[in-house]
């Protein structure tokens, strides 16, 4: 008991000594020889460079700077406010000490090494402030943290307010102050007032805020987080986001009037090769039913449903007609696939494809059979006014008001030597005047014809006689027709007399007199 006793008295002294050895700063307080006492504040226990035990409020002080290690940290926070500690615990000897608080006589902290472990405890407390009331400490770091927070929470646009459990304002921040100071609505009749979260979880909803003056309504995203007897508030504004929205409605609902007055079939596939858009004039057309239409079916459902209702070309193979339709997918995609459908009925469909973004492409089906029809008819009634005019025995040339030579028949190429077929070339008039002036004898005259061809404005027929080289004459009509066009008209007389058909011949004998 005795050797207890003396040993107990040993270590007491050599604490009293080392710790009379140990300077701090000039503001550092001697190291009381007493045992140290336990702290009320924030304490920290390392073994080590980890921390092995804290109290929530030494936590609460390195949380921020989670990424540093545990015992950096705590120098890091502890240090500005307490000079010397880094430097104390950067020296060898684990000696216990205590260090005064760089501003406040009233703090300190007590360091010390039980069992060879670090134990560092915030002692003492801040002065009282002029109600009484001690202030709460905070580190030079904090002070700056929660200036800077203050300054966000002050100068953000984002509304942000707190109401209690009755849906009174209990605080709000600067911006939630100016937005309804300038509106003459009380705030106690905004719906916003009164938001709660549904199962103590956190919710979000868009409210329309009464604007100022005599704008629209302003449209805010308010998101509401539970507390313990109160509710965080904070609204973005979302008056751009709900403006886009509106135009993006108006616009869809023009597209859809505009797409419900066409009259050419309209089938939007998207890439995954499924119907999501088509215009009643699809319906007319197809005769698929909306019912069908509006399952979204797949491109090839929708095929089959075609070939059931025969709106398609029949094939002699049409199970590999489909399979071949991948080809028309990639070629509608690419914007190259334009095809006229012949069905059974005798209707006609040209049906083009046209690429769309992100994959998806779409069908135009448009009904072309009075088109065809019209051509058809056309077509035929030109191929009519051929053969009546080849069944003529004149010569005909149609010549249009810039002389170009646009129809002539059978009658007309034999007599002038042309080897074309009718109506297949188109000649100038001077061309065609030249030729018939090789034909003739060389003194016919064709310079009013050419005239009257090219003559603009109301004009009279014409008509005047050629002589043929082989003596047979000619009777020529030039006839305005519509269009500023000119119908010329070739009647052959029968063929002179031989004495006369003698004389109008190249005499040889003449012919080598003048050589």
């Amino acid at each position: 008991m005795m050797s207890l006793i003396l040993l107990t008295v040993a270590v007491l002294a050599v604490v009293v000594g080392l710790g009379s050895q140990w300077h701090i700063t000039a503001r550092a307080a001697a190291v009381d020889p007493e045992p140290v006492m336990a702290s009320s504040g924030p304490v920290f226990l390392f073994h080590g460079d980890k921390l092995i035990d804290t109290t929530l409020d030494a936590q609460q002080m390195i949380a921020p700077f989670s990424l540093m290690p545990e015992r950096a940290a705590m120098i890091h926070v502890l240090d500005p406010e307490f000079p010397g500690l880094a430097a104390y615990l950067d020296a060898t000897e684990q000696n216990p000490c205590r260090i005064a608080h760089r501003q406040y006589e009233t703090m300190w902290i007590d360091v010390d090494w039980p069992l060879g472990q670090l134990r560092v405890a915030v002692c003492g407390a801040l002065p009282a402030d002029p109600a009484g009331a001690p202030v709460p400490f905070a580190t030079s770091q904090q002070a700056g943290e929660l200036a800077m927070l203050r300054d966000v929470v002050r100068h953000t646009p984002q509304l942000i307010w707190r109401t209690d459990a009755g849906g009174k304002v209990t605080w709000s921040n600067q911006a939630h102050a100016d937005f309804w100071a300038k509106r003459d609505v009380k705030y106690c009749d905004i719906k916003a007032q009164t938001l709660v979260s549904e199962a103590g979880a956190s919710s979000t909803c868009r409210i329309a805020f009464p604007a100022a003056g005599n704008d629209a309504d302003q449209w805010f995203d308010v998101l509401s987080v539970p507390q313990e007897q109160s509710t965080l508030h904070f609204a973005t504004d979302a008056s751009a986001a709900v403006r886009a929205d509106q135009d993006r409605q108006t616009f869809v609902q023009t597209m859809g009037k505009t797409f419900a007055e066409l009259s050419i079939g309209l089938a939007i596939f998207d890439k995954q090769r499924r119907l999501v858009t088509f215009n009643p004039a699809l319906l007319d057309m197809t005769r698929l039913g909306f019912e069908f239409l509006s399952t979204r079916p797949a491109i090839d459902t929708v095929l089959d449903r075609l070939r059931e209702t025969r709106m398609l070309p029949e094939p002699k193979d049409y199970a590999s007609w489909r399979d071949q339709f991948t080809a028309v997918e990639a070629a509608a995609k690419n914007g190259t696939y334009r095809e006229i459908w012949n069905l059974p009925d005798g209707q006609a469909f040209r049906v083009t494809g046209r690429p769309h973004p992100d994959g998806a492409f779409a069908f135009l089906f448009e009904d072309i059979t009075a088109d065809l029809s019209l051509t058809r008819r056309f077509r035929s009634d030109i191929e009519t006014g051929q053969s009546v005019l080849d069944a003529l025995s004149d010569g005909i040339a149609v010549f249009t008001g810039a002389g170009t030579l646009v129809m002539y028949n059978r009658a007309y190429a034999t007599l002038w030597g042309i080897v074309a077929d009718p109506g297949l070339e188109h000649r100038a008039a001077s061309s065609e005047i030249a030729r018939w002036h090789a034909y003739c004898a060389p003194t016919t005259d064709w310079t009013d014809l050419h005239h009257f061809i090219h003559q603009a404005g109301p004009r009279e027929p014409w008509s005047d006689d050629a002589l043929l080289a082989d003596g047979r004459m000619l009777r020529c009509q030039a006839i305005p027709i519509t269009g500023g066009m000119t119908m010329v008209r070739f009647t052959l007389a029968p063929r002179n007399l031989p004495v006369l058909r003698k004389l109008t011949q190249a005499d040889p004998a003449i012919r080598a007199l003048k050589r």
